[in-house]
């Protein structure tokens, strides 16, 4: 991990439409280029890293993409990211609440936080 990254656990309870917005205001309206950070060791990927690994992109923001670099085989050693998961023993350190509609009820979705934009 970059020594000059700050890697955050702290809680933050968001609504689906202000995530929405603050992705869209950080990183613009193509959402390939939203990047979230993994709280555990820092490593940052957007939803274009998640797809060019051959991943579901609905993974970036639940997962470290080191499971996709071989972390859950190597007990987290991996050549990128870590095994973490948002949706793990440990939750989160983002709650996103996703507004009911014909599928169910409001529900809360756990998430890695966004990365901030590289200069």
């Amino acid at each position: 991990m970059n020594t000059e990254t700050k890697v955050t656990r702290e809680h933050r309870k968001l609504t689906q439409a202000e995530l929405i917005a603050m992705a869209t205001g950080r990183f613009g309206e193509d959402w390939k280029k939203w990047a979230f950070q993994c709280p555990n060791c820092g490593d940052v990927a957007s939803f274009a890293d998640f797809e060019a690994v051959g991943a579901d992109a609905a993974a970036c923001g639940q997962h470290c993409i080191g499971r996709h670099y071989g972390a859950l085989s190597t007990k987290g050693k991996a050549e990128r990211g870590c095994d973490w998961a948002a949706y793990g023993l440990l939750c989160g350190p983002w709650e996103v609440v996703v507004p009911a509609d014909e599928t169910g009820p409001e529900r809360s979705v756990w998430s890695f936080p966004l990365a901030q934009v590289s200069a």
